[in-house]
């Protein structure tokens, strides 16, 4: 009776040990594949790298989905990114663990097709907190979507070919300029109904389209 607790805690560090070694694996194959619809991030792939079997996996993440979004929240954990309570101001804060973040992967340099249902969840969480950050304009919040988007680093990256600092610093420029020029006008909540109402974004169209 006595030997049963320490087997079952050596049991559970053991499934957490387990857990971990396949999350890195899955991320090591994410940051090295250019393609962030994570179509070739299969159990069996991540069972091969993680050295593991795939009924392992399994038990650790019963669908893909589970692992994309396990995935997604690692990613931003060790980005320090968080959307709780952002305000306009700590926009370029988060842009710059972003970008960081990304320069980690290995950019992609062409289209890809519709990203994975735990990518598009976190899409709508960013857009929600960034109209809360832009007083309700779709308009301001929208243009800033696509200033901090990966296709924004991107291009930065691979087009213009500016390292992680550079991009961080013109997105930051134009984000600043963004919001200095919505403060002059008083754009916000008021301004927010000469756009559109619906508030569905290109994403929410993707999620829709994959559903």
């Amino acid at each position: 009776m006595t030997a049963a607790g320490p087997r079952k805690y050596d049991n559970s560090r053991r499934q957490s040990r387990g857990r971990e070694r396949i999350l890195e694996a899955a991320l090591e194959l994410a940051r090295s594949s250019g393609n962030w619809n994570w179509s070739d991030i299969t159990f069996k792939v991540v069972a091969e790298r993680a050295e593991v079997s795939e009924r392992t996996v399994y038990r650790h993440f019963p669908a893909q989905r589970d692992l994309h979004e396990a995935m997604m929240v690692r990613i931003n954990e060790q980005a320090a990114i968080s959307y709780d309570d952002m305000d306009l101001e700590q926009v370029p804060v988060v842009v710059d663990r972003l970008f960081n973040s990304l320069a980690t992967f290995t950019p992609r340099a062409t289209a890809q097709g519709i990203p994975p249902a735990a990518v598009i969840a976190m899409d709508r969480e960013r857009n929600r907190a960034l109209r809360r950050a832009s007083g309700g304009d779709d308009r301001l919040a929208a243009v800033l979507d696509v200033l901090w988007s990966t296709d924004a680093y991107e291009r930065l990256a691979l087009s213009w070919r500016m390292s992680t600092q550079e991009a961080v610093d013109t997105i930051t420029w134009a984000i600043n300029e963004l919001a200095a020029g919505a403060a002059r006008s008083g754009s916000g909540a008021d301004a927010s109904g000469a756009s559109s109402t619906s508030g569905e974004t290109a994403t929410d169209a993707e999620a829709s389209t994959e559903a």
